[in-house]
């Protein structure tokens, strides 16, 4: 496992760090964070409808920045929640 991604490393230990994915292009080094806010943060941590939740965090996501995170050109690399970094995936 990697000690990181581009934007922060992980660690179990608390960080100074908002909600966030980072998502990597597919065949590149590329690496773009996506500060989630509350309600993406709340749809990435439900266990209930997994599927269901990650496709509207998604539709959030690329509703409000842009970055279509399921159209098949990202993979997951990392995220942060409540300052708790970790590799996805």
């Amino acid at each position: 496992m990697k000690d990181g991604c581009k934007h922060f490393k992980y660690s179990d230990e608390k960080q100074d760090l908002p909600n966030c994915i980072v998502v990597g292009a597919h065949d590149s080094d590329f690496e773009q964070l996506i500060i989630m806010n509350s309600k993406e943060c709340q749809l990435f941590m439900d266990k209930t409808d997994p599927d269901n939740s990650w496709a509207l965090m998604a539709d959030s996501i690329e509703h409000r920045s842009g970055v279509a995170i399921m159209d098949g050109n990202w993979r997951l690399v990392a995220s942060c929640i409540d300052g708790i970094a970790r590799p996805l995936h």
